[in-house]
């Protein structure tokens, strides 16, 4: 007979109050240590509070006890995912299906790992594998999606998608699911319509607010414009990102030699501003966008803290450059207009950084960021040269823009 604790926790699981689930769940362990049941579901609640070491205690504990248990290793892979360690999470998700080897769930997990790796073709391969376990896998099915929509096949999205909607019309996640599909096959107003459905019935689901978030900054042309562009560079291997972008770079090149040479030289400025735009607007839209939102009476609220943050550093830097502009034609003192381009030069690493997955990408860019700054408004403190501190801190933003990728 299994204890009231264990039924207690396992019924404030169930209603989602992790927290209080995990002292009495707490309880049910102490009062018999080898209760499987009871461990399961602590770690289970650990994981869904992101505290991922306790959680990775008790199910090696339990894969001590019992070693050929699919759904842990399954468990771990899901841990692995959540610390951006996608190898550990695939060769996890890989023992969970020779375990057993036929949940959909386990499929589904390792098609949405390969879809974040661009493997797109293979990720629809397992995914499809699971639905044929469990034709009606909410997880396959959103998953597929997803993949459909990233090989352009949108016909076949999009009748997933109804697929979705019709077999579950009251879940949260399948809305918000067919939401970012919507995005990023360019319907703004659908996409709308699933984020709101969705936060109807889940107000505090962060992939829907997030996704709405989005939605409403995408209906400045700009910002569209811009994230269509990232949808497409999402697709793209990291090899074909860089052959892109080199690629860019050497046709602008050629385009300003072209110009020189054919005395068109007054359309070299608007070619280099083109070019900056559509270089750099990748990594300062999302922080203008979180700044225009701030000063929204409800786009406020859709934003986490990190985008918060993210906002407040880009309109802090954008006002600060703007001031030290107005008084350097002011005053006439150049130190302001270095002071200024500091600050410009800062929006690329610094107002991004809140906005990185990762631990390590958030500190790189943050500390990057504060020491552009350093140069800017110290430099001179070292040397009389104002074109020399200028020129470094210049130097650095360009470094960053090229390097952060591998460094990230």
């Amino acid at each position: 007979m299994e204890s009231k604790n264990h039924l207690r926790g396992v019924q404030l699981f169930e209603l989602g109050r992790f927290q209080e689930a995990i002292t009495y769940l707490s309880d049910a362990v102490a009062e018999s240590v080898y209760n499987y049941p009871s461990k399961y579901y602590l770690a289970l609640c650990y994981f869904n509070v992101s505290d991922y070491t306790k959680s990775s205690q008790i199910i090696d504990e339990l894969l001590h006890e019992t070693p050929n248990e699919g759904n842990l290793f399954f468990l771990k892979a899901q841990i692995a995912s959540r610390l951006d360690k996608l190898q550990d999470a695939i060769s996890l998700v890989n023992k969970s299906i020779e375990l057993d080897p036929y949940q959909a769930d386990y499929f589904g997990f390792k098609g949405a790992l390969l879809m974040d790796k661009k493997k797109f073709e293979e990720a629809l391969h397992f995914v499809n594998e699971g639905l044929q376990l469990d034709p009606k896998n909410a997880a396959c099915l959103n998953i597929r999606a997803r993949i459909l929509t990233k090989l352009n096949r949108k016909e076949e999205a999009n009748q997933t998608v109804e697929h979705i909607l019709f077999d579950n019309a009251e879940d949260d996640y399948a809305h918000a699911n067919v939401g970012w599909v919507s995005l990023e096959n360019g319907d703004t107003k659908k996409a709308l319509h699933h984020f709101k459905q969705a936060l109807q019935l889940n107000p505090n689901m962060q992939y829907a607010r997030e996704g709405m978030a989005t939605a409403i900054k995408s209906k400045n042309v700009l910002y569209k414009w811009y994230l269509q562009y990232a949808f497409w560079m999402s697709k793209q291997s990291s090899r074909n990102q860089w052959i892109f972008i080199i690629g860019l770079y050497v046709a602008y090149r050629l385009g300003v030699k072209v110009l020189e040479a054919s005395d068109l030289t007054f359309l070299v400025i608007p070619l280099i501003i083109v070019y900056l735009v559509f270089v750099l607007g990748g990594w300062i839209m999302e922080s203008l966008s979180n700044t225009i939102l701030l000063g929204d009476s409800y786009g406020k609220y859709l934003l986490t803290d990190n985008e918060k943050y993210s906002g407040y550093a880009f309109g802090g830097l954008t006002l600060a450059g703007i001031a030290g502009v107005i008084l350097f034609f002011t005053l006439n003192n150049p130190l302001f207009m270095l002071w200024g381009f500091t600050c410009f030069c800062a929006l690329l690493p610094l107002p991004g950084s809140f906005l990185r997955n990762s631990k390590k990408g958030r500190m790189i860019g943050l500390f990057y960021g504060i020491a552009m700054l350093c140069v800017g408004f110290l430099g001179m403190l070292f040397t009389t040269d104002i074109m020399l501190v200028g020129g470094i801190v210049l130097g650095m933003m360009v470094i960053y823009t090229w390097v952060f990728n591998f460094i990230s």
